[in-house]
């Protein structure tokens, strides 16, 4: 009677630690952070000013989750992403058809005890995907030594139309399809849309 109790037990714990661990895998909550952190463009000559790099470019790696721990609350992030420079717009021009790390204003973590990870993003933004070409508006930062996209979701842009998830986020964002109308509408830009 006893071994059956263990047996049953020990059956129970294993099937709810799996259950656990499968959850924790798939339940994401997405959480954005807003606030007065990042400057905002009304036009494509402020978004330009703005930046000290501007490239057309493509994510050709699995970018890498960095968490900063700080006490209490939530902690900091972003991503490290590789991307390809296809085309410079603005910047140095030894960077052209290079690939290069930037710092993408997202970051993953996980919820503690309760099953899942939160996405957190700040402003709007939306991460790049691969197979996608993206006009990516970048700040360089003396501290982090590299480049990161400036602005938040102000500052990647997808030419290729294959990034659903940005697209949404835009047609959500007044200020935001104001911006991008007057940045696609410029002829050094617009002849790279797809």
């Amino acid at each position: 009677m006893k071994k059956r109790m263990v047996i049953g037990f020990s059956i129970t714990l294993g099937l709810a630690i799996s259950i656990y661990f499968v959850a924790d895998q798939y339940i994401v909550e997405t959480k954005n952070i807003h606030g007065g952190m990042m400057a905002s463009y009304d036009n494509y000559e402020e978004r330009l000013n703005g930046s000290d790099l501007v490239v057309i470019a493509e994510l050709v790696d699995e970018p890498e989750n960095v968490l900063t721990p700080y006490g209490g609350g939530y902690p900091d992030g972003h991503h490290v992403s590789k991307i390809k420079i296809s085309q410079l717009i603005k910047g140095n021009n030894e960077l052209g058809q290079k690939i290069i790390d930037i710092r993408e204003p997202y970051y993953i973590m996980e919820k503690g005890l309760s099953p899942g990870k939160y996405d957190v993003f700040y402003g709007d933004y939306t991460k790049m995907e691969q197979g996608n070409k993206y006009l990516l508006f970048l700040g360089w930062t003396e501290k982090w030594g590299q480049h990161g996209i400036a602005s938040a979701h102000e500052g990647k842009f997808n030419l290729d139309g294959k990034d659903k998830v940005e697209q949404k986020m835009i047609q959500e964002n007044d200020k935001l399809q104001k911006l991008r109308k007057d940045i696609f509408n410029h002829e050094e830009i617009s002849k790279f849309i797809e």
